[in-house]
């Protein structure tokens, strides 16, 4: 998304200008925001973006190499980066203060570190580094930084692409375009398997994938390559642009982007991106005037606001989203988003992209100002980041004041419930979140070390041991058991989770020998709790779903929990599954207020089956507990109880109201567990 479609390289100018570039790099733009803002997909624009900036960096580079112009590469790099850095970071600096006036503090952490993602060309190691799945999550959730996943990949092909045609040009002076073909030919296959491959695994980390990506890159080197050595006619030059601008257009429409690129469906794009720009780019014979629509003026003049545009869009619209609740903006608001994201592109532009531009193309001392560009960009960034830290630092000072002042036996689950509480604990403040998994990393030279593997406590002959299994959400239960637990230095917890882990288990504990992911977790708990004894074993003993439904493990459970009984008389306790939702309270509260009734949401806690599947449990040698009832007093969740916030996201109970559970959760396990104290604070 390079900001002006005219290349120079160190000496004399660059091929001839070709407008129908600017036209198809503006139309992918407008399609970009369009499809974000409108409709909810992906339009596979940004494929065209990553496709016309490799086909316009090798087409000035190759044509310098056989023109026997040197390039210098370190020059080379400065100048394409004093260009793209300084809008980027007037951009972000411009994200990061909405988001900090608009988002809570509990966001803030986040924030800092994809601001810092966005100016380094990191961000899409950032979104894979926390399973993001591209817009499968909430706007009113997602990064204001995530679009520049795309920047990221393409800051990382502008130092990889030059240094590949330096050295190709350096080895095959004589014949560099057609080395320079063969290389990228076999990059771009390499890769492109590598991009099927990787969607097929996990399609969302291969969506931001560099590798994947490195493909559509190849493609528009071998376009820019081959292009001039095409004659065509008019008549199929006209054929071309028209069917690929078509084609480029219909891409969003008719293929799932977000959830199938960058594998073989991205072909289509690229494909109908290449037309256009081998159309407009081969030799042209005396009167082709080339393609109307792209090479309009309006869409050229346009052409120079759209890397500005395409850096406002989306935090524009993510922010609309935070600040009102509206996930889908309709026509109108749809508009004032792109009005607000078209001012701020064209101030971007003419107070801070041309003023720089400028400045680093004059003087005799280009280098250092294009160092200077540099690094007052990334400085102020920093800067920002800085002092977003200091004052994170400040917030979780004063929140640690306010925790030591939290009287859970009266708080939470444990409040009367005619009792106002005049705040919220934490609210807005820098901490909102569930447990974390209790205890240190497990010795890598365990033989039971897999999934999310913890110890805590003592781990030599402990007076009492339990094993935590499961899910998320068996993590975020846990502190009803740490209560107690953290009394008790001489006993020792075991974890075994992995997000998204519920109960499966085969009969007879007859596991394949190859098993990965989720199913290694279980089988190794498994292993351990039949070597160890353990006195109980902690997890989640259903599944609850967004739509309000709720899955019984039916006689696999029981089972499960009859079988490791008889063997190790282990007591294996199932916590149901609290209620999920299809929102975030806590993000509707803190835009509505806590005593907003739209914040609240309906849970059926009479699930046909569930006083069997509870005896069948007991009968089997274990506990089925369930506490739905406080936690969603009369079927009603709120996004608040007992002055302690409730949920966290859509579905995790906060770590200090789990916590606030303990003595309702003892009471229960005192009937079966006779060891365990009845009461955590007493």
């Amino acid at each position: 998304m390079t900001t002006a479609v005219r290349e120079r390289v160190r000496a004399g100018a660059a091929p001839r200008y070709i407008a129908e570039i600017q036209g198809l790099r503006t139309v992918a733009l407008l399609m970009v925001a369009a499809f974000h803002i409108w409709f909810g997909r992906v339009s596979g624009g940004v494929d065209v973006f990553l496709l016309v900036s490799a086909y316009l960096l090798t087409r000035s580079l190759v044509s310098a190499a056989e023109q026997g112009r040197g390039v210098s590469l370190v020059r080379y790099i400065l100048r394409k980066f004093a260009r793209l850095l300084p809008a980027a970071a007037a951009a972000t600096l411009l994200s990061l203060a909405g988001a900090l006036l608009v988002l809570s503090q509990r966001s803030w952490e986040d924030l800092a570190q994809q601001a810092l993602a966005a100016i380094t060309y990191t961000m899409n190691f950032w979104l894979q580094g926390n399973a993001v799945d591209y817009l499968a999550q909430a706007r009113s959730t997602a990064s204001v930084f995530q679009h520049f996943w795309s920047l990221s990949v393409q800051g990382q092909m502008f130092i990889l692409w030059p240094i590949v045609h330096v050295l190709v040009a350096l080895l095959f002076r004589a014949r560099v375009r057609q080395a320079l073909l063969i290389v990228f030919l076999v990059i771009g296959l390499a890769s492109f398997a590598w991009s099927v491959i990787s969607v097929a695994q996990d399609q969302r980390l291969a969506y931001f994938d560099t590798w994947g990506r490195l493909w559509e890159f190849a493609a528009g080197s071998v376009f820019a390559l081959i292009a001039p050595s095409l004659r065509l006619s008019t008549r199929v030059k006209q054929w071309m642009g028209w069917v690929g601008l078509a084609a480029v257009l219909a891409t969003g429409w008719l293929l799932p982007v977000e959830s199938a690129f960058p594998g073989v469906a991205a072909l289509w794009p690229v494909l109908a991106a290449g037309l256009v720009l081998v159309a407009a780019d081969s030799p042209r014979q005396p009167g082709d005037h080339g393609n109307a629509l792209l090479r309009h003026p309006v869409l050229e003049q346009s052409g120079k606001y759209m890397y500005a545009l395409y850096l406002t869009h989306w935090p524009a619209l993510v922010l609309f989203a935070a600040a009102t609740g509206i996930e889908r903006p309709n026509p109108l608001q749809g508009l004032g988003i792109i009005a607000v994201s078209a001012v701020a592109s064209v101030l971007i532009y003419h107070f801070v992209e041309h003023p720089v531009a400028r400045f680093t193309r004059t003087g005799r001392t280009v280098a250092l100002r294009q160092i200077a560009a540099i690094v007052v960009s990334i400085a102020l960034v920093l800067a920002s980041v800085v002092a977003v830290r200091v004052q994170l630092d400040r917030a979780a000072d004063a929140q640690a004041g306010a925790l030591s002042g939290l009287d859970l036996t009266v708080m939470g689950a444990n409040a009367d419930p005619d009792r106002e509480f005049a705040s919220v604990y934490p609210g807005e403040a820098l901490t909102a979140s569930f447990a974390k998994e209790p205890g240190q990393p497990c010795a890598d030279d365990d033989p039971y070390n897999a999934g999310i593997c913890r110890d805590w406590g003592q781990l030599e002959s402990p007076e009492r041991s339990i094993v935590i299994v499961g899910s998320s959400h068996s993590t975020a239960m846990s502190p009803m058991l740490m209560e107690t637990v953290e009394q008790h230095p001489t006993w020792h917890v075991r974890t075994f989770t992995s997000p998204g882990c519920y109960f499966h288990w085969p009969a007879e504990n007859a596991w394949p020998d190859d098993v990965g992911g989720c199913s290694n977790t279980w089988k190794v708990a498994n292993a351990y709790i039949l070597d160890r004894s353990p006195d109980m074993v902690f997890t989640i003993a259903s599944l609850t779903h967004t739509d309000g439904t709720e899955d019984l493990f039916g006689g696999s459970f029981p089972a499960w929990v009859e079988y490791l009984h008889e063997r190790t008389g282990t007591l294996v306790v199932g916590l149901r599954d609290n209620p999920r939702t299809d929102f975030n309270p806590l993000e509707c509260a803190e835009r509505e207020g806590f005593d907003s009734a739209a914040c609240s949401f309906s849970a059926d806690l009479s699930v046909p089956g569930l006083a069997g599947y509870a005896t069948s449990i007991h009968e089997a040698g274990g506990v089925f507990i369930d506490l739905n009832d406080h936690i969603c007093p009369d079927g009603v969740c709120t996004p608040a109880l007992g002055g302690i916030v409730t949920y966290v996201d859509n579905s995790h109970i906060g770590e200090h109201f789990a916590a606030s559970l303990a003595r309702l959760f003892s009471t229960d396990l005192r009937a079966y567990a006779g060891w365990y104290p009845s009461d955590p604070w007493d």
